[in-house]
């Protein structure tokens, strides 16, 4: 099967008028976007990239999250009709980020206009089967104090996931996360707070890829299985700055497991290809 992975589009403008509402969170990241990030993030970047990706006629579409800027009402109405374009609601798996989820109102708006994305996940897992592959969504998302672009997974999620990874051995187990999933790959105030939990855990169960957002840009970190294999710790460049490019993945079952091919996809180029064998 062939897949592409998606990350941190901030793709809803902003108007330019004042949050409603006291001085909040919101006030601060709409200043944000108002002196700088809405010059770094371009919908027609991503429009561009979108366009280039579905040229390779993928199977299915892997999002992490950050489709908004501050969560308001409007902006998670423009990325439910950005998703509705984008392909089959059956062929996404969508997990929210961090602004995604800004507030209480994001997260309840989120959870019922994203939800045929989201694919009803339980304990904040979703599972999707595409042919040899298994992509697994864990949702890190939270609602977080000033200052603060942390996440949270949480026992029950963790154990979920746990339960997610056992179920799908055989075939290529992907998990899609918003946050980095170990630490040390960003600052504590980003960070997820139980990165290390994450890590112990997905170095027990193994898997044969974790992809994420929240870095803007691209990352590969390498995580130690206990039984002695790789999983590559793959961050994607924001889908819509400077930089904006998408991961190509085919994944192609033989008799030793899996053939795995990626490639950094822009919109005007393909770069950086690499393939490995994998259990999975």
């Amino acid at each position: 099967m062939r897949f592409v992975h998606l990350t941190d589009p901030h793709l809803t403008p902003l108007t330019g008028r004042w949050p409603p509402g006291w001085p909040s969170k919101r006030w601060l990241s709409w200043l944000s976007w108002q002196r700088r990030r809405r010059h770094l993030h371009v919908r027609e970047r991503l429009d561009a990239l979108i366009e280039a990706a579905r040229e390779h006629a993928p199977d299915a579409w892997a999002l992490t999250g950050d489709l908004c800027q501050t969560g308001t009402a409007e902006e998670i109405e423009v990325a439910t009709r950005w998703l509705e374009q984008l392909a089959p609601a059956e062929r996404i798996l969508l997990t929210p980020g961090n602004h995604d989820v800004f507030g209480a109102d994001s997260r309840r708006r989120v959870d019922l206009r994203w939800a045929r994305w989201l694919h009803g996940p339980i304990d904040r897992v979703a599972v999707r089967r595409f042919g040899p592959a298994t992509l697994i969504a864990v949702d890190s998302a939270v609602v977080t104090r000033v200052g603060s672009a942390a996440g949270r997974i949480g026992a029950r999620a963790r154990d979920r996931l746990g339960a997610a990874l056992r179920d799908a051995r055989g075939t290529f187990r992907v998990v899609l996360i918003h946050h980095p999933p170990a630490p040390g790959l960003c600052k504590r105030r980003k960070a997820l707070a139980d990165d290390a939990e994450l890590a112990d855990l997905l170095a027990r169960e193994g898997a044969g890829l974790v992809l994420h957002g929240h870095l803007h840009h691209d990352r590969r970190h390498d995580l130690t299985a206990v039984d002695g294999s790789t999983i590559p710790l793959l961050c994607t460049a924001s889908a819509s700055a400077p930089d904006a490019s998408a991961r190509l993945i085919d994944v192609d079952a033989d008799q030793t497991g899996f053939r795995v091919r990626m490639r950094s996809l822009r919109h005007d180029a393909m770069s950086g290809e690499e393939t490995w064998l994998s259990a999975g």
